[in-house]
């Protein structure tokens, strides 16, 4: 018994004491900075192309928008980073609004007629994406169910912005 009770301690502090390990936190500091590089782009409703796939569920239609951002080149690709955002006017009466991260699914209200003259009200969610490669940003506007998306009837402005070390 007497050698019991000098075991079960024993053998605790050594469960413990092999159970803890030093773990060395090394932190990585930027000591140069970064370099950001903004671009501005109010794209407007004739800017937009259509690549049309088969007007099915899932199928491959939607708008887009090409332009050309010579500043994203081989470093910007293997070493830094592009983020686009989307102004959206949240009260077109005081024009309040705010810059929204892409991707962002807005939602789109379309007002129709049906054959007894009454005027009916949809909202449709559609998504605003982008791509980026070499020297280019494609945004391409998506209709969240697959089907062709609305036409664009207003400038859409949309703000690049491309992060590097210096």
């Amino acid at each position: 018994m007497k050698l019991m009770k000098l075991f079960l301690p024993m053998l605790a502090i050594a469960m413990l004491a092999t159970g803890c390990t030093k773990e060395y936190v090394t932190r990585e500091y930027n000591t140069y900075g970064a370099q950001i590089k903004t671009f501005q782009f109010n794209i407007t409703p004739s800017e937009w192309q259509r690549n049309e796939g088969v007007n099915l569920p899932g199928s491959n239609n939607y708008l887009y928008c090409t332009k050309n951002i010579s500043e994203i080149d081989q470093y910007v690709f293997d070493q830094g980073t592009v983020q686009a955002f989307a102004w959206n006017v949240y009260d077109p009466s005081t024009n309040t609004g705010a810059w929204n991260t892409l991707p962002f699914i807005y939602p789109l209200e379309i007002m129709e007629q049906d054959d007894m003259g009454n005027i009916n009200t949809f909202v449709i969610p559609e998504n605003l994406r982008f791509e980026w490669e070499l020297g280019k940003v494609t945004f391409i506007i998506q209709d969240l169910d697959g089907f062709d998306p609305e036409n664009m009837v207003s400038t859409i402005s949309i703000k690049v912005c491309i992060t590097t070390n210096m």
